[in-house]
This record gives structure tokens, sequence and C-alpha cells, in this order.
């Protein structure tokens, strides 16, 4: 039977449920991941450990909040929760409570995956790690994306983004060659993790299809994370040379940067490869002569007077319009490109078209374009379904219409505090790979 009108298709992973014990970016960006992907995730936050991108309950600093307000239930309002958790579902379970262990292994037995971002150890130490579910499921799959792996000096460190880069070798390729070595800046190592948790969780389902049985899989974010600049740790172990930074230059092609345009810290991204691209540039900026200069008439040239060059052509860009001057280059066969803020980025049309960009309702802040995501399958291409839940708001949902249970049964857990339907504690999640909310806060809540 086909779908209703309207009805976003279900994407490559309808029917696999997946029970999500994560918090800040790594780790509930791969649960969202797989829920647009078409999984029923479910986030599961202990009342005394809510995810720590919900922030406190009593509000934060203003840029976490739509309207720049935390209202009157800030943690159900916070821009960086809201924007990892789409399509998912919320449970908050104390599995330290009377009853709640009894209702982990029935969500077990009707799941597929569970995902957790902790040091290594935590989810034994809870009696949900591999060995112990296999006994419940043993089609079950654990997911544990720590920073660091078992056994070394650094097993036991807790990570974040900006801990985690430095130690993957990636912050030592970026910066100034007169400078000190510098961060992505929103943290690129959490949306990372998620991905090679994402891509670990895939392949363990792919797995149990030929073998009928779960997988225990561990992601270790900073070893993991080392495949991203495998060129450069392919030519160290090969010549000895370590890499070093060189600001925005790349070795075959110049010029090759960020340049002022018209306006207040306004900037174009040009990149020229060969001779030809270097004279279409000099026409369009009106500098024809300057493509005959023979200090620049080369790409040799142009690599070995990069200072020089890079000078003249600040100069040549600042009056111009970002926009503008990147169409005019493009039209020329210029790869050249506006330097685009967040605010920019959400109202752009292309944005919009391409589909980067949803609108969702929320129940606590209401209808807000969230960023989408950006790969895409043709035949099951997912989709984004719903906005992030309240704490706690599928409790009685998944309780009563996944497991079964009765209002009575319902209502014990709520009296052993097992169950949940608000935080009960400000407290920030310990022990897990994590990033600084306020690189995320620019990087996922513009819109």
């Amino acid at each position: 039977m086909s779908p209703a009108p309207g009805t976003p298709p279900a994407g490559p992973l309808a029917g696999v449920r997946v029970l999500e014990f994560t918090t800040a970016w790594a780790g509930p960006f791969a649960g969202r991941c797989l829920a647009y992907l078409g999984a029923d995730v479910l986030k599961i936050e202990a009342p005394g450990h809510p995810d720590s991108w919900r922030g406190t309950r009593s509000g934060g600093a203003p840029l976490y909040y739509p309207e720049a307000s935390p209202g009157d239930d800030p943690q159900n309002r916070n821009v960086l929760f809201n924007s990892q958790n789409l399509d998912k579902r919320s449970l908050a379970l104390d599995l330290k409570q009377a009853g709640a262990m009894d209702v982990m292994h029935d969500l077990v037995r009707r799941s597929d995956v569970v995902l957790a971002n902790f040091t290594p150890g935590v989810l034994d130490r809870l009696g949900i790690g591999r060995r112990d579910l296999a006994r419940i499921n043993d089609r079950i799959i654990v997911v544990e994306m720590p920073a660091f792996g078992p056994g070394g000096p650094s097993s036991a460190h807790q990570g974040m983004g900006k801990t985690m880069e430095p130690a993957a070798g990636m912050t030592s390729l970026m910066g100034y060659p007169d400078g000190t070595p510098v961060l992505t800046g929103p943290a690129v190592m959490d949306p990372i993790g998620g991905l090679n948790a994402v891509a670990a969780v895939v392949s363990a389902l792919e797995l149990r299809e030929r073998t009928g049985r779960g997988a225990g899989v561990s992601v270790f974010q900073v070893e993991a994370a080392a495949s991203w600049i495998g060129e450069y740790l392919l030519e160290q172990a090969e010549t000895g040379a370590t890499r070093a930074p060189d600001g925005n230059r790349v070795p075959d092609a110049a010029p090759h940067g960020a340049y002022p345009c018209a306006g207040d810290d306004e900037w174009i991204a040009i990149a020229v490869h060969d001779d030809a691209q270097w004279r279409a540039l000099c026409t369009v900026l009106g500098a024809a002569d300057l493509a005959d200069d023979p200090a620049f008439l080369r790409l040799a040239d142009r690599l070995a007077a990069q200072d020089a060059l890079d000078g003249v052509l600040a100069e040549l860009t600042r009056g111009h319009g970002k926009a503008a001057l990147a169409e005019r280059l493009q039209d020329a066969g210029v790869p050249a490109a506006p330097v685009l803020g967040g605010d920019e980025i959400a109202t752009c049309p292309a944005m919009r078209e391409s589909g980067m960009l949803v609108d969702l309702d929320h129940a606590a802040v209401g209808r807000r374009t969230y960023g989408a995501l950006g790969f895409r399958h043709s035949r099951t291409p997912g989709s984004h379904r719903r906005a992030a839940p309240l704490f706690g708001e599928h409790n009685d949902e998944i309780l009563r219409d996944l497991l079964g249970y009765d209002e009575a049964r319902i209502a014990e857990l709520r009296g052993t505090a097992a169950l949940a339907d608000a935080p009960t504690a400000d407290t920030d999640t310990p022990h897990v790979s994590r990033v600084e909310p306020a690189a995320a806060a620019r990087q996922e809540a513009r819109p």
C-alpha cells in the first residue's frame, strides 16, 4: 500500500529500534542520524542526569534559547538539545530505582541497538553492557563511543570535541606558520564521532543479517577520527616529515584563501588552480595587466610569491560585494564563494530548495526552522518528521503501547521514582564524550 500523500518516506532503517543513552553532541548526533534514516530512537535520560545540552532548570546564557529567553521551561527550550534530537521519542527512566531494570529488559527484548557515549565500563557497571543484555536478547547490538580506547593511560579520561581534536592530531595541522595550533571552532570531532558511530551501527546490523547474532562495538572517537587526516599520517610514516600548518594555503593552487569584501567583516573565498583561472580572475577584477606580471605569471610563480599576491588581491576585492563578486567569478570559471554567516545560511534560498532546512513544530518553542542532514538515498531517502521531544514526553506511550504496561504499573513506576516527567537535578551528565555548548550553539542553533 502506498503511503498517504505528504507522508515522509520510510528510511532504510525503518523497523530498527535504538535505545539511546547519550548526551551533548557526538552521541545524540549519531542517534539523530539513525532516526533520520527511519529508526525508532528512544532517548533514555535519567531524571537526575538529563542530557547536559538541556541545560539547567533555571536557564542559562540567553543565546541558548529562542528569542534569547529561557522561559518557564528552559530544559525543553534549549536550542542545543533541540537541534540534535530531532525525530526521537523520550523516556525518562532512572535505572537505579526499583522496577526500572525490568523496564530496561523489556525494552531490550523489543530493540535492536543500544547506543551510548560514556567512558569504557560505565554500561557494565550499570548492568546494561553487551554481556548482560545478550542474555536477554542475543540479537542486541551495543555500540559505545568513548573518547579513548580501554587499557591505555587515557582510557578513563572524559572527552570533548575540543580535547579530542588535539589528541587525534588535527589541531597540529590548523593555524598559521607563525602562530599556535587552532581548533576547528565548532569542534568538528563530535559530528565526526557521531558519523563513525552510525557506520558502526549499520555495519553491525549488516553482520547480524548474516550471522543472526548481535555484537558489541566500540568506537573510540580519537582513534577513529585519525582516518580523517590519514594522508598526513601516511606522509609522516613514509617520509618522517611532519606537515606544518599553513593557513588557507594548499600546494596546488594560488591564490587560495579568503579575501576581504565591502562591508564589516565580509569575505570571499577564492581558489585558482591553473593559469586560465588566474587570467579570468584578473579580468573580472579589472586588473588584466596583473595577469601578465612576471611575478605571478605561472602557478609556480604564484606559489612562490603568495604573501605579495594575497596583499594585491585583498586590495582588489575590498570594494566588491561578496555575493555579486562570487557570482561573476563563477560565471568566468573561477572557483569562488561568499563566506556566509549563520543568519545568511538560514535564509539562503538554495538551502531551502536543497532540503537542508526543515520547519517542525515543537511543543515548547512552536514552529522553528532546523538544519537538516546532508546525506540522501535515492530509494529510501530518510526524513525529518518531528522536532525534539520534551523530557519524558513519551513515557506513557512507550510503556503502554510498546511494552503493554497497564496504568497501574505505570503509576507504580512513577511512585518508585523509576519514571519521571521532569528532570530532578541540574547535574551535568558525567563521564561522557561531549563538546563545549557555546561552540555548537554557533554551529547548530542559528536556524
